[in-house]
């Protein structure tokens, strides 16, 4: 009996959108068709039958058939419509098998963002998450900053989730930034633009990147959300963070601050008085708790203060926002399929506090950044650089990091944009003259200018559309370029990959030693994904990856 689409089947991941419902995650169902030729009656009729279909050669199929196993993977990667004509021919011994297939449309972009899956299970980023809420049938609390109107069990249709994020300004941030460091020879760099007012991530940066549809590929650093995760020298903001302490310091009737040039160094403020400061405005506070887990690098007690660059961001944001501090989110809301109701955040799930007063928090917002306004840009420009030396042994490690902190418009700040650039060795091969060296401040300027001129976006739709036929295009055709055709022999059983999902690394090896595949390790721990994944056909597949986890 052939086996088509079933009528009762699970329903597919939810959909990961952005602001304006483009789709940054999306699942399809693909298809394999399966053979037991001893039931196959008349093996020529059904392999003609199939050529076509399959796009394979009918003298080849006929040959399969003759095979003596109880189950042969004849195709795979099929797609419904396939699988539906297949299904109509009503074949003795054919049957298809439907899988769920997980497709990221902007490829590197949003990353870190988006996380990635692993045999059907979210393993980080929003995938990892809210994991629960995407595969269905969840309750309010596996996703509390979401306000459901009294519903408590919802998903039984499927839930996809909207993202703060606009793709758009994503993809020319990403590209802008990557091409900067390309020609910088610099690989190291991270970037955030916010809402100061209201904590809405808009677009997040990390370099190097990852392709999450090729997640085993991308080893751990290029996996690390550096701005989550990677420290800054807290001296890189220290000229701001005087400057704001002495703005608090005179007062709302006091008498203006006198020039860089005139005033003391640090306006007079010690390090521990400045270092009191920081306690008061949070600077070290949390920012976690959204969908980032936190940091993965210890700071030691003997290392020089650093942050990271979300508290950098959070930080600043509170100083041009009235004195708020607001904990930066992705997660915008949710459209539930089965009550087809768009799900709106908690208002009280934005963790906020005031960190200054507030009659001088609207003071510090309209002095703090007078020295940095470039009226030609409409907006605020900020850049500093530090060089870090720390002792490895007998020799010394050298870091020199870059920032760019850019606020548009310049009287009432909408947009933040911080972009932060490592370097790990002194002297790079640069190019013969200076004016060819890219410049940090140049690039940001180019888009502060950008961000100037952007307009709010148009009224958003309640709900998503159907989902984008375009990029159920570039799915497949991203399958087939990725398939490669290796002649099989006939009379062999099709081997299967077992499963090592959840295993020790020591006892994953030991059920693939006898297929002989070249076996790449991510990470340490407990296998927690692998590819190719369980229960696939091995034909044509000389490689095994598994990604391990310590959690």
């Amino acid at each position: 009996m052939s086996a088509g689409p079933a009528p009762a089947e699970p329903v597919l991941r939810g959909t990961i959108y952005d602001r304006k419902f483009n789709e940054l995650a999306v699942s399809y169902k693909l298809y394999s068709v399966f053979a037991n030729p001893v039931e196959v009656t008349n093996r020529r009729k059904v392999a003609q039958d199939l050529a076509p279909l399959l796009d394979l050669k009918a003298e080849k199929l006929e040959a399969r058939l003759k095979s003596t196993q109880y189950s042969l993977v004849l195709a795979t990667d099929l797609d419904e419509r396939q699988a539906e004509q297949i299904d109509a021919l009503q074949l003795q011994g054919i049957s298809c098998k439907a899988t769920e297939a997980r497709f990221y449309p902007g490829h590197t972009a949003a990353s870190h963002v988006l996380g990635f899956m692993g045999d059907g299970v979210g393993l980080a980023g929003v995938e990892g998450k809210y994991d629960t809420v995407l595969q269905g049938v969840f309750r309010e609390g596996n996703i509390p900053d979401i306000d459901f109107q009294g519903h408590d069990h919802l998903g039984d249709k499927g839930a996809d989730l909207i993202l703060t994020l606009d793709i758009g300004l994503q993809k020319l941030l990403e590209n802008r930034f990557r091409d900067f460091l390309a020609a910088r020879g610099v690989e190291k760099g991270m970037g955030m633009l916010i809402e100061p007012g209201s904590g809405r991530i808009l677009s997040l940066m990390n370099q190097p990147s990852f392709n999450p549809n090729y997640f085993w590929k991308a080893n751990e650093t290029n996996r690390v959300n550096r701005v989550y995760n990677h420290i800054l020298d807290k001296e890189l903001i220290r000229p701001i963070l005087a400057r704001a302490a002495a703005i608090e310091r005179e007062g709302i009737e006091g008498p203006g601050l006198l020039p860089p040039t005139v005033a003391a160094m640090d306006y007079g403020f010690t390090d521990q008085q400045l270092e009191r400061f920081e306690q008061q405005i949070e600077l070290h506070g949390s920012v976690f708790g959204n969908w980032e887990s936190g940091p993965v690098i210890g700071e030691k007690e003997e290392q020089q203060p650093v942050v990271t660059g979300v508290q950098v961001g959070v930080t600043l944001a509170s100083l041009v926002n009235g004195g708020w501090r607001i904990t930066p989110y992705v997660v915008d809301s949710l459209y539930d399929h089965a009550t087809a109701t768009r799900y709106n955040r908690r208002g009280e799930a934005t963790v906020k506090s005031h960190v200054l007063d507030p009659a001088l928090g609207v003071k510090i917002r309209r002095e703090l950044f007078a020295n940095w306004v470039s009226d030609k840009d409409n907006g605020v420009v900020f850049t500093a650089d530090r060089l870090q030396i720390q002792p490895e042994k007998e020799l010394s490690r050298y870091s020199m990091q870059e920032l760019f902190v850019a606020l548009t418009p310049a009287r009432h700040p909408r947009y933040l944009l911080l972009i932060a650039v490592e370097q790990d060795h002194l002297l790079p091969n640069l190019p013969t003259s200076k004016e060819e060296i890219p410049r940090l401040e140049s690039l940001g300027k180019e888009l502060l200018a950008t961000l100037a001129m952007r307009e709010e976006p148009d009224m958003i739709a309640e709900k998503p559309s159907a989902k984008s036929p375009e990029n159920l295009r570039q799915f497949f055709i991203s399958k087939r370029l990725n398939f490669r055709a290796i002649p099989e022999k006939d009379d062999q059983p099709v081997a299967l990959m077992p499963q090592m999902r959840g295993m020790s690394l020591r006892k994953g090896l030991q059920q693939i030693e006898k297929y002989k595949l070249k076996v790449r390790i991510n990470g340490s721990g407990r296998i927690v994904a692998q590819y190719p994944l369980a229960g696939q056909p091995l034909t044509g597949i000389d490689q095994c990856i598994v990604t391990l986890e310590s959690k």
